[in-house]
């Protein structure tokens, strides 16, 4: 196995991790000169305030935590993201709980029935990262409803992946998507019964496993499962030595799939010697390498939809700028006799702007999601 340079995550800063909002490890486009596509200049983004009320928890508190579990550590921690995005890999231990949700219910005059009755429990808010508005809106609307120990995980998903901590992805995830499903225990107990379409690859035999033996795409879905953690912490190591940066692994393996009522199969599906994966994108998705053609095209509108501290940094030359926040009251901006694509920082607003234009009528709208960072006058794009 490589040698890895290791971080340690109680002396990293939320002030340093806020560069890091939206970058992931994995295969890169930059661009191609300063002067066509990128326009940048050395401030950094400023990070938006913390709702009154709220305090700040750290990625080395909120691993303390997890490994406590929510109950010895009296917290619940939830996912602002999309529900898509929690589905394929969250912070183990975490609750999907899309800022969305909460907006429409407060509407109504209602709190979120997922924050409980106990208002003095610790409610952790997390999403993409520091210049991510969903954790924030979730921690304002828990405050708004009485709730006194709030704390928003301000440096997110990204941080906690850059700190090397495994993600876990949910039941519908690995029943319903796109993904490798790699089974680590024995061959024999795999075939007296494994989760449906899930393939045998012992933990015994991962060291046989090189960088060539897996996807070339960086950005595959791979989810392991297993009895035993430590072949799990060992696979995903494997996978941050070899870039793959989407491994996740399902809590509670075949034990707790079939507790949940889903079907097991039986008998010997030994992995291959290399394994591929095939991408799926969706119909409004469009790929790196063609983003990357498309910013040359003039009959193509760029649209920026992160929040003005973010393009301190850098952004496309002559993108158009519609912070996420205030697309339903700007759409009217946006042509539509044009390809528009639209893109953020990590593709979570984007997709979300996607669905947003979509309801307004908009039938030219498509998606770069993926995670976009500005820095030294070039951009880098990765899955």
């Amino acid at each position: 196995m490589k040698i890895r340079s290791r971080i340690t995550v109680g002396i990293v800063t939320l002030f340093a991790l806020a560069i890091l909002a939206g970058c992931e490890t994995g295969p890169e486009v930059k661009s191609a000169t300063p002067a066509q596509q990128t326009v940048a200049v050395a401030a950094k983004p400023k990070l938006p305030p913390l709702p009154k009320g709220s305090t700040v928890i750290t990625t080395e508190q909120v691993k303390a935590l997890v490994d406590k579990g929510p109950e010895a550590g009296n917290y619940l921690l939830f996912d602002s993201r999309p529900a898509g995005r929690f589905h394929a890999g969250t912070i183990p231990t975490s609750l999907s709980l899309p800022s969305g949700e909460q907006e429409k219910l407060d509407k109504d005059g209602k709190a979120h029935p997922l924050l409980g009755q106990d208002k003095n429990k610790t409610l952790i808010f997390f999403c993409g990262g520091p210049t991510c508005p969903f954790s924030l809106k979730g921690a304002e609307l828990a405050i708004k409803y009485g709730y006194t120990n709030v704390r928003v995980y301000s440096a997110g998903d990204p941080a906690w992946g850059k700190a090397e901590l495994p993600f876990v992805s949910s039941p519908k995830f690995v029943k319903d998507d796109n993904i490798l499903l790699l089974d680590l225990r024995a061959a024999d107990k795999f075939a007296a019964g494994h989760i449906p379409r899930a393939m045998s690859l012992p933990a015994a035999d991962l060291d046989k496993y090189k960088e060539e033996n897996w996807p070339s795409f960086k950005g595959a879905p791979i989810v392991f499962y297993s009895d035993n953690q430590a072949d799990i912490d060992k696979a995903l190591e494997l996978m941050r030595d070899y870039g793959l940066s989407k491994a996740t692994y399902f809590p509670g393996g075949l034990a707790r799939w079939q507790k949940l009522g889903n079907p097991v199969e039986a008998g010997a599906k030994p992995a291959p010697t290399k394994l591929t994966f095939v991408r799926k994108l969706n119909p409004q998705d469009v790929s790196i390498a063609d983003f990357n053609k498309l910013l040359h095209d003039p009959n193509v509108v760029i649209l920026d939809v992160r929040a003005d501290a973010e393009r301190a940094g850098g952004s496309f030359k002559g993108a158009l700028h519609i912070p996420f926040e205030q697309l339903a009251t700007r759409f009217s901006e946006i042509p539509k006799d044009k390809q528009v694509i639209v893109h953020c920082a990590t593709g979570i607003r984007s997709s979300i702007a996607y669905e947003t234009l979509k309801a307004k009528g908009f039938t030219n709208i498509k998606v770069l999601n993926a995670n976009v960072k500005f820095e030294g006058g070039t951009h880098k794009i990765t899955e």
